[in-house]
C-alpha cells in the first residue's frame, strides 16, 4: 500500500472511531494512538475464555478496578473493540503501562504473550495479528490473594505494600489484610505504529567519566522490525547531535553540560533526548528521554554528595495511595509541592515503585527520590520466586533509571533474616530467609547501574520507632549509631470531620473492644498508642484526637531535630513515617488522606528548617533544684552563610522573662555545632518556655524554636 494511500485511511478509520470507545478519547497523536477509554469488564473469576452469551459489565481503563467500584479479586477479563489499520510494511506493538498482576493478552482470538508484576511496562508485537477494521483486544487479569499457607511470611506476588502492609486495608496482620484488592489495568494502554521498524529504548544510563565535566550517555536498545541496510540512527541532546549506525547500544559522549542539582542547590537542568532511525532523510521511529546529569556519592559512613557537594538527606517516606491509577499529576504535584513547603529535600517511596508521572515531576522539581523495590518482610524461598524478583528488580532499574531524582536503590525492607522479631510471631521462622535472595538482587542490581548507591535491604536497625513500638519518645534525645534513619514516627488521628468520612459515621471515642474494630480496620494501632506511648485517651473524642497530635508533634520534632544534631556524625539521612495517609485511614501520615495537614506536619515542617536554632534537652519535667542544662546549636543545611549572625535566648516564665543572653557567630552553609551549653539561672517550681533565636547582621529573625519545660515545688 502506498504511504500515502495509508495515512489517508488511517485518519478516516480514526475520525470513525469505534462505538466502544467514547467520543472524547484521544486520537493518534504522531504513530501512538491510546486505547483509553469505556472496555467491557467481566469479574468472572475463570480461567477459561468467558462464554458467547457472558453479561459484560463497563469499566474505565486505565483504572484500578476498586476506583470503578469493583471490589474484586482474582481474575477479570477485560475486552475492547477497536478500529486499525494494518500494513506488512508497518511494525505494530501494543503497550501497557500498568496491569496489577498476572496478564494473558490475545488478539482477534491468537496469544499475544503473558506478564507478571504491577509497576513495568510490557508490550507484544502484533503486527501478525492486526487487521485493518475492527480489532478484539482481550485481556485476562489476575490479581490473586496469598494462599493462607504463604500469608504473610512466605508471599509469592511482588506487591510490597500493596499486598501486605500496616497501611493496606485491614492492617498488616488481620485476616482482612488483603482486602480491597488493587488489581486492574491501572497504566495506559496504546497502539504504536511505525513504518518498517521500531525503536525499543530498554535502558538510559547517565555516567560521569570524569569530574563532573565529561560524561557518557548509554542507551540499550532493541531494533525491531526490517531495517533497511542505508538505515541509521540520529541523535540530540541540547546542542549535541550525531550519527552513527544502527545497533543495539549507543553511547554518547557529552562535555561540559548543565548539571541537575536538588532543589536549593542550583538549578534542575533536564535535557531532551532523541534518537530516530533514519533512512534517506526519513525518520522510521523515534523516542525520546528526560535525562539530567548530576553525580551521587556516599561514603562508607553513610554521608551523601550530590555533584560533590555534602547534603543531610532530610526526608519521610510516602506512598501516595493504595490504587495508583487515582493519583493524576496534578495529585503527586501537590503532595511534593507539600514536601518541599517541609523542607524536605529526598522522599522514599515505601516498598514500592509507584507511578511514572511521579518521578518525571521530581526530575522538573528537585526533590530526590530514595526508591524502594516492592519486597516488604517474608517472601518464598523458591528458585522459581528468585528468578522472577530478580527479573523484576531489573525491570525497575532499566525503566525508572534515567531519571536522575532517584539518587538510591533499595531492595527488600525488612526482610526476615535481619528481622529477629519475627521469631515471636511465626512459628516456622527461618533466621537466613531471604538472604541468599537479598544477594542475589544486590548482584543483579549492581551490575544494571553503578551510577547510584544501593542498599540489598532496609534493615530494622535504621528503624528505631522509639515511644510507638518499643521505648519511649524521650529516647530520640540520646545518640544513635546509624547513619541511616530510615523511620521514625507516630500515629495521629485527623480531625473529628475526616474521622467522620473514614467510619461512615458520626465518630464517639470507643467504649469497648467492639468499638475499635472500625478503628483498628482502619490501621489506628490501640495497643502502641494507649500501652506504649501511653496517650491519654481523654474523657471525649476531640480530648483523644487533640492528644494523639500532641504526641506525634513532640516526638516528630524532638527526633528530627537530635537526629539532625547528629547530621554527619553518624546520621547522613533521616526520614519520618510518613507524609500522607494512601486511603481514607487513622494512621502516621502527618497529613490525612484528603490533604490536609495534622499539627505532626507543621511540627515536621519546623524541625526541617533549613536554619534553625536547635536546643539540646533530654526531660521536659525536673525536679525541684535540679539542674536544666539546655546544648545550643546552630543548624544550617542551606548554602546561606550570615558572617555576623545573632544568637539570642529569651527564658519566659508565663509572661515575664527571666533572663536573655545575645551574642554574635558567624553561621556558615553546611553547619552543624554546638556554640555553648546555658544553664538555667532559675529554680523556682512553675513551668517555663526557652525561645531560641538566629538573627542576621540588620537584627531580622532568620529561624526561631523553643523548648518548654517545667520544674516540680519540693514535696
Amino acid at each position: 500500500m502506498q504511504r500515502g494511500l495509508w495515512i489517508v485511511l488511517l485518519i478516516l478509520l480514526l475520525l470513525q472511531g469505534c462505538s466502544t470507545l467514547p467520543a472524547t478519547q484521544p486520537a493518534t497523536s504522531g504513530n501512538s494512538r491510546s486505547l483509553a477509554g469505556t472496555w467491557a469488564f467481566l469479574p468472572s473469576g475463570s480461567v477459561a475464555m468467558p462464554a458467547a452469551d457472558a453479561r459484560w459489565q463497563r469499566i474505565q481503563v486505565p483504572a484500578n478496578w476498586y476506583t470503578q467500584g469493583y471490589d474484586h479479586h482474582g481474575i477479570a477479563w477485560y475486552r475492547l473493540q477497536f478500529n486499525a489499520v494494518a500494513d506488512p510494511a508497518m511494525v505494530s506493538r501494543l503497550h501497557f503501562g500498568g496491569v496489577d498482576y498476572f496478564a494473558d493478552v490475545w488478539l482477534n482470538g491468537q496469544k499475544l504473550g503473558a506478564h507478571e508484576g504491577y509497576f513495568q511496562r510490557f508490550a507484544f508485537d502484533v503486527t501478525p495479528h492486526l487487521k485493518t477494521g475492527q480489532n478484539t483486544l482481550l485481556v485476562r487479569v489476575n490479581s490473586p490473594l496469598e494462599k493462607p499457607q504463604d500469608f504473610s511470611l512466605h508471599k509469592r506476588l511482588i506487591k510490597g505494600i500493596f499486598a501486605h502492609h500496616d497501611t493496606r486495608p485491614g492492617g498488616a496482620w488481620s485476616e482482612r489484610g488483603q482486602e480491597r484488592n488493587t488489581g486492574g489495568i491501572w497504566g495506559e494502554v496504546r497502539l504504536q505504529q511505525s513504518p518498517q521498524v521500531q525503536l525499543v529504548p530498554q535502558q538510559v544510563l547517565v555516567q560521569p567519566t570524569q569530574g563532573l565535566t565529561h560524561w557518557r550517555v548509554n542507551v540499550d536498545l532493541d531494533v525491531l522490525g526490517a531495517l533497511p541496510a542505508d538505515a541509521q540512527l540520529q541523535w540530540t541532546l541540547g546542542q549535541w547531535q550525531g550519527t552513527s549506525p544502527v545497533r543495539d547500544t549507543l553511547t554518547i559522549p557529552i562535555a561540559h553540560p548543565k548539571l541537575w542539582q536538588p532543589k536549593g542547590y542550583g538549578e534542575q537542568h533536564l535535557y531532551t533526548l532523541s534518537v530516530s532511525a533514519v533512512q534517506n532523510g526519513t525518520v522510521l521511529d523515534s523516542f525520546q528521554r528526560t535525562i539530567g546529569f548530576r553525580k551521587v556519592e556516599r561514603s562508607a559512613q553513610g554521608i551523601w554528595k550530590i555533584n560533590h557537594q555534602r547534603i543531610l538527606l532530610k526526608g519521610t517516606n510516602y506512598i501516595a495511595h493504595q490504587w495508583l491509577s487515582a493519583m493524576t499529576p496534578q495529585d503527586f504535584r501537590r503532595d511534593i509541592a507539600l514536601m518541599q513547603a517541609a523542607h524536605i529535600n529526598t522522599v522514599r517511596v515505601h516498598a514500592h515503585v509507584t507511578a511514572p508521572d511521579f518521578y518525571r515531576l521530581c526530575d522538573e522539581m528537585g526533590l530526590m527520590v530514595w526508591q524502594d523495590f516492592p519486597l516488604q518482610w517474608g517472601y518464598q524461598d523458591t528458585p522459581e520466586f528468585h528468578q522472577q524478583a530478580v527479573s523484576q528488580v531489573g525491570d525497575m532499574i532499566r525503566q525508572f533509571g534515567q531519571y536522575p531524582s532517584i539518587i538510591h536503590w533499595t531492595l527488600h525492607n525488612e526482610p526476615p533474616w535481619d528481622a529477629d522479631w519475627m521469631k515471636w510471631k511465626y512459628q516456622d521462622y527461618h533466621p537466613q530467609q531471604n538472604k541468599l535472595l537479598d544477594a542475589k538482587l544486590y548482584k543483579a542490581a549492581k551490575t544494571l547501574d553503578n551510577t547510584r548507591p544501593i542498599s540489598a535491604i532496609s534493615s530494622t536497625k535504621e528503624h528505631p520507632w522509639l515511644g510507638w513500638y518499643s521505648g519511649h519518645w524521650l529516647d530520640y534525645a540520646k545518640p544513635t549509631k546509624q547513619s541511616t534513619i530510615a523511620e521514625f514516627g507516630a500515629q495521629a488521628l485527623p480531625d473529628r470531620f475526616a474521622l467522620a468520612k473514614i467510619l461512615g459515621e458520626e465518630p464517639e471515642l470507643p467504649s469497648s473492644k467492639a468499638d475499635w474494630k472500625p478503628w483498628e480496620y482502619h490501621n489506628f494501632q490501640r495497643k502502641e498508642t494507649l500501652e506504649i506511648a501511653k496517650v491519654a485517651s481523654g474523657k471525649t473524642l476531640e480530648q483523644f484526637i487533640t492528644n494523639t497530635q500532641q504526641y506525634q508533634v513532640q516526638l516528630t520534632q524532638l527526633a528530627a531535630e537530635s537526629y539532625r544534631r547528629q547530621a554527619y556524625q553518624p546520621v547522613g539521612a533521616l526520614f519520618q513515617f510518613m507524609l500522607v495517609e494512601d486511603w481514607p485511614s487513622m494512621n502516621w501520615g502527618v497529613v490525612d488522606f484528603w490533604r490536609k495537614p495534622k499539627p505532626g506536619y507543621y511540627a515536621l515542617q519546623h524541625a526541617y528548617q533549613p536554619i534553625l536554632p536547635s536546643l539540646a534537652w533530654t526531660k521536659v519535667e525536673y525536679a525541684a533544684n535540679e539542674p536544666v542544662r539546655v546544648g545550643v546549636w546552630a543548624l544550617n543545611d542551606s548554602l546561606t552563610r550570615i558572617p555576623h549572625a545573632h544568637y539570642r535566648l529569651t527564658l519566659w516564665q508565663g509572661k515575664q522573662k527571666r533572663d536573655t543572653q545575645d551574642w554574635q557567630f558567624e553561621l556558615t552553609p553546611d553547619m552543624h555545632r554546638q556554640l555553648r551549653d546555658y544553664l538555667v539561672p532559675v529554680n523556682a517550681a512553675g513551668a517555663y518556655r526557652l525561645e531560641a533565636e538566629i538573627l542576621d547582621a540588620q537584627g531580622k529573625v532568620v529561624s526561631r524554636n523553643e523548648y518548654r519545660f517545667t520544674i516540680q515545688s519540693q514535696q
